[in-house]
């Protein structure tokens, strides 16, 4: 493999990295924010409620725009590009093929 081939590789990995790690951050802020909610619910608080479960569905609809961009770079890479792996399979590496 070339090093323009390897560079390309390694700036692809990152980038979807970012965005595995956005879609976690913005998973994660999804589930405190209704979590949050649930419990304005139990105590009444019907108003603080609804708004935090507004806040959980913003940020389970940028975790969602995240992972849409993962897979739209993996669309758009060759199947040359991608990396090969000697090892045992990743569970849900078949996905790609």
């Amino acid at each position: 493999m070339s090093q323009d081939n390897q560079r390309l590789e390694i700036a692809y990995a990152q980038h979807i990295g970012e965005h595995y790690q956005r879609a976690s951050d913005e998973l994660l802020h999804a589930y405190q924010r209704n979590k949050e909610a649930g419990r304005h619910h139990e105590a009444g608080a019907l108003k603080a409620a609804l708004h935090h479960a507004k806040l959980s569905k913003h940020h389970a609809f940028n975790a969602h725009e995240h992972l849409k961009e993962v897979l739209n770079i993996h669309e758009k890479m060759k199947p040359a590009d991608l990396p090969t792996s000697s090892g045992p399979a990743a569970p849900g590496g078949d996905l790609l093929q």
